[in-house]
């Protein structure tokens, strides 16, 4: 996880990705839709599969790829960016993060977005303001029920924007075939003073080995400590050259 020099933040790179991705299918609720994910060297990260009707609903069913985990803050960022592309016509594209629950939600957790996708074989960079995500959307469907825009409570919380925890996309509410060929995942639009100080952090890790300076310090100062206490013992005891 990291930043990028125009007012973004990446928080998931396929190329080499932080966290483990994962499906999860209609089946657990009875639906007969499938899915995979694999990671291909110089594509990124493959999201394959179909969205098929649930029989007992007789209503398509969905499909989710999802990567639960600690992600950077963009809370001070305004848009989602999905960099990708796909090789089948589908309008059921959704990406949902959080966990956030409300009254009235059943089953759907999170804040949930729809996004569209044209068929290419160049990677697209697909938008999402957050302001478009809503808590409040339906389990049956994946389509919103309450949007930000009509009610300001559904809207993402800096809380959640602090640490999504979990990232999904999704083929759902709409039959067809999915196939998406996904590079990065990343937040624009955000503060420059929030991206500097997440640069000077990885830099600080990257500087120690991703620990703190405080705390390489205070090793270093115990290490030399013991080999200075093990010299006056042995010296004492006339051998000690081998630390010479």
């Amino acid at each position: 996880m990291s930043t990028e020099d125009n007012g973004s933040i990446l928080l998931e790179s396929f190329f080499h990705p932080e966290q483990e991705w994962a499906v999860m299918n209609d089946p657990v609720m009875g639906g007969e839709s499938y899915s995979s994910v694999s990671i291909e060297n110089g594509i990124g990260i493959i999201f394959d599969g179909e969205v098929v009707n649930v029989p007992f609903l007789d209503a398509p069913g969905f499909i989710t790829m999802r990567g639960n985990g600690d992600y950077m803050d963009v809370s001070s960022c305004e848009s989602l960016v999905l960099r990708a592309r796909t090789s089948e016509e589908y309008n059921g594209y959704r990406i949902s993060f959080g966990n956030r629950h409300v009254p009235g939600n059943r089953h759907a957790y999170g804040y949930k977005a729809n996004f569209n996708l044209t068929v290419g074989s160049e990677m697209q960079d697909i938008v999402i303001p957050f302001d478009l995500f809503t808590v409040r959307w339906s389990d049956l469907n994946g389509d919103p029920i309450v949007s930000c825009a009509e009610n300001e409570d559904f809207c993402p919380d800096k809380k959640t924007l602090q640490n999504m925890k979990t990232i999904s996309l999704w083929g759902e509410g709409i039959a067809g075939k999915v196939h998406l060929e996904i590079e990065s995942i990343s937040a624009t639009g955000c503060s420059l003073n929030s991206v500097n100080d997440i640069s000077d952090s990885a830099s600080a890790n990257l500087n120690t080995g991703g620990i703190s300076t405080t705390s390489l310090f205070l090793m270093i100062t115990a290490v030399a400590t013991f080999i200075l206490a093990y010299k006056a013992h042995q010296k004492a005891r006339g051998t000690y050259s081998f630390l010479r």
